[in-house]
C-alpha cells in the first residue's frame, strides 16, 4: 500500500517581525482565512485511488489542484493549533519566536495550547483507523505540523519512507507499507467520518 502526504500551498499571509501575543493571535485567525499561493505540485504520475483533505480551505484548495476525484473531506485531519505562549500586553516578541515556542509548548505539555501532544495522536490514530484500507493508493492533503507528527504514526504502523525533518508546502511525500490492522473498530469510526 502507498500514502502521499502533501501540506497544503504557501499562504499568502504576511507577519511583522515583532509582535505582542495578541498580534499573533491575530495573524492566526487571518491565517486561517488567507488564500494560497498556488504552484505546480511533482506527483510523478502517481495515479491514487482516494484522497482525503483536512476541512480548513487553503487544505481543500490544494487538494482540487493535485486530486481530480471525490475529496473525502475530514476534520480530524486539521492542523494543531499553536496559540501565544505566553500573554503579553507591550512586550513584542520575533514571530519566529512565537512559531516555535507554541510548538514547544504543545511538546511540554503546556496549558497556554489548546491541543495536548496526547490529543493530536489520538486523533491522527482515530483517522488512521477509520480510513479505506482497501484501497492500493491513499493521498492525504493536510497542514505541516499535522504532517510532521503523521509519518511517526505510519512509521509504528511499519511503513516506510523519507523521515521528513522540515515539511515544505505543495511538496508529495510517499510512504509503503501493509495493510495495518485497525486497533478500533473500523464500523464505528466510519459512522463519525466528515465526507
Amino acid at each position: 500500500m502507498r500514502i502521499g502526504l502533501v501540506r497544503h500551498f504557501k499562504v499568502n499571509c504576511p507577519h511583522k517581525r515583532m509582535m505582542t501575543s495578541e498580534e499573533f493571535r491575530q495573524w492566526s485567525e487571518r491565517y486561517e482565512r488567507a488564500k494560497v499561493i498556488k504552484n505546480k505540485v511533482e506527483m510523478y504520475g502517481s495515479k491514487w485511488d482516494i484522497c482525503y483533505v483536512s476541512d480548513l480551505p487553503r487544505a481543500i484548495t490544494t487538494a482540487k489542484e493535485v486530486y481530480s476525484g471525490n475529496l473525502h473531506i475530514d476534520k480530524l485531519l486539521r492542523e494543531v493549533d499553536n496559540a501565544p505562549f505566553i500573554h503579553t500586553e507591550r512586550i513584542k516578541l520575533p514571530f519566529e519566536i512565537w512559531h516555535v515556542c507554541g510548538r514547544l509548548a504543545w511538546y511540554f505539555k503546556s496549558k497556554s495550547q489548546p491541543e495536548t501532544r496526547e490529543e493530536t495522536r489520538k486523533r491522527i490514530e482515530a483517522f488512521l483507523n477509520k480510513i479505506d484500507w482497501s484501497k492500493e493508493s491513499v493521498l492525504i492533503v493536510f497542514h505541516g505540523f499535522m504532517l510532521y507528527n503523521f509519518q511517526k504514526e505510519l512509521k509504528k504502523r511499519g511503513f516506510t519512507g523519507e523521515r521528513v525533518r522540515r515539511v515544505k508546502n505543495g511538496v508529495l511525500y510517499q510512504f509503503i507499507g501493509e495493510n495495518p490492522v485497525s486497533t478500533e473498530s473500523a464500523s464505528d469510526d466510519k459512522e463519525q467520518s466528515v465526507s
